[in-house]
């Protein structure tokens, strides 16, 4: 097992606790359906380059600046999570219910971003 370092701060701690409740959460709801796992986190590791993407891609409007091809590269890794998670849709073939649950987690991600 992996030996985390101690949390030094209030921002460490609810870092952990929210770990361990994501973990629980996705643990219970998907139990040993590793490939139904896969899809909920290719489903998130996708929003980050959408995100970044954008912001990167506003501000540079707004400054009148170049963006150093950094937007395309964080789109072109989105595009590559997509990939991803339409392969692992393509294998596990998702209920309603987890696809509900994967649309829920990615709106609230998009929004943490």
């Amino acid at each position: 097992m992996i030996e985390h370092r101690k949390p030094e701060n209030s921002s460490d701690y609810i870092a952990i606790l929210i770990t361990k409740f994501l973990h629980f959460f996705s643990s219970t709801i998907f139990s040993k359906r590793y490939g139904h796992r896969a899809v909920a986190l290719e489903t998130i590791a996708a929003v980050p380059g959408r995100v970044a993407g954008m912001w990167i891609n506003l501000k540079c409007l707004i400054n009148m600046q170049q963006d150093r091809g950094w937007i395309k590269i964080l789109l072109d890794e989105a595009e590559n999570e997509r990939m991803h998670l339409m392969t692992f849709i393509e294998v596990t073939k998702p209920k309603w219910f987890e696809r509900a649950l994967i649309l829920i987690a990615q709106a609230v991600f998009w929004n943490c971003n």
